[in-house]
């Protein structure tokens, strides 16, 4: 299988997308546009990246990473990286979504590991020493984390950080500087849990938190509206089809994704319509019809709201 590399040179406080170059003949600048649109720097020294996706080639991927913590959530699928010459992988297994904890005490490589059909659905924090310097008073047990390069520490990920980590991979639909500030709060929440392992006992149970089995029937439902067979249905049918009343349905869907149901098949539909304007050439019409959208000017305006451009404009990058 052909292979390539990105290399990039990150500087302090700055994206891990900035100034990637690929050889040879991989198609980069789609899947470039793709990792800068899940990346967010929220404020200096706080880096945010998410993916929700199935690779399309073998690749390697390096960058340099500046001195801080990093924290790595897999809900689902695998990763294969590396810090300096130390291999590390996560994988989701029976109990679900694994995590980490890595210090990072000078700069370092970082090497991530590509494979074609591949998919992973997870959050990687960065948190620069400065930022977490300046976030409070100094923490014993984060220092002695801090002091050995490249240690690193498996967590077990609490069904509040999996709904915390699944709101940041989808997040709502807003505009630019609410969607900031949503992925800004769930961030330090995050980060608050992943700190908190550090100190046995010092975060209790959220209070009405759902039960493993429900959540797992919200993951369950997750992939149902993914598969396209719930786009027809009415609420009440979805709600059926899961085993609970709609209000039930709403609430444990919300308290795990952040958003409705219909709001996030909504997105689903949109996501589906962009891909097929920008990777298959689909007509405007045609992405309308796979929205679910009878009116195209309806389409392309839901289409501007959510993605800042009209189609058209996304079909020209074919």
């Amino acid at each position: 299988m052909p292979r390539a590399s990105l290399s990039a040179k990150v500087p302090s406080g700055s994206t891990p997308a900035h100034c990637v170059v690929v050889p040879g003949n991989l198609p980069a600048e789609p899947a470039l546009r793709a990792h800068l649109a899940r990346s967010r720097r929220l404020r200096p020294g706080l880096l945010l990246h998410w993916e929700d996706a199935r690779e399309t080639s073998d690749l390697i991927a390096q960058t340099t990473l500046d001195e801080g913590l990093r924290i790595v959530v897999l809900l689902e699928g695998a990763v294969d990286f590396s810090y300096g010459s130390r291999r590390m992988a996560l994988a989701s297994g029976r109990d679900g979504a694994s995590a980490a904890l890595v210090a990072m005490a000078e700069p370092e490589q970082l090497t991530r590991r590509f494979r074609q059909g591949a998919y992973s659905r997870r959050v990687n924090l960065n948190l620069g020493l400065d930022w977490l310097a300046q976030a409070g008073t100094a923490s014993q047990s984060l220092d002695a984390f801090m002091r050995h390069h490249l240690a690193m520490q498996r967590w077990q990920v609490s069904q509040r950080a999996i709904a915390i980590a699944e709101q940041i991979v989808r997040p709502p639909q807003l505009e630019p500087l609410l969607q900031n500030l949503y992925l800004e709060s769930r961030t330090l929440e995050l980060a608050g849990e992943a700190l908190a392992t550090l100190h046995p006992g010092a975060m209790p149970p959220a209070a009405g938190a759902l039960r493993p089995r429900e959540h797992q029937r919200m993951r369950e439902l997750h992939a149902f509206l993914g598969s396209g067979q719930a786009d027809r249905l009415s609420l009440d049918d979805i709600a059926r089809h899961t085993g609970v009343n709609a209000n039930t349905l709403q609430r444990q869907f919300r308290a795990v994704f952040g958003t409705t149901v219909f709001d996030h098949l909504r997105e689903g539909r949109l996501q589906r319509a962009r891909h097929a304007l920008e990777r298959d050439g689909a007509t405007v019409g045609q992405a309308a019809t796979l929205a679910g959208y009878t009116s195209a000017a309806n389409f392309a305006t839901a289409y501007r709201r959510r993605f800042g451009h009209v189609p058209k404009l996304a079909r020209a990058r074919v």
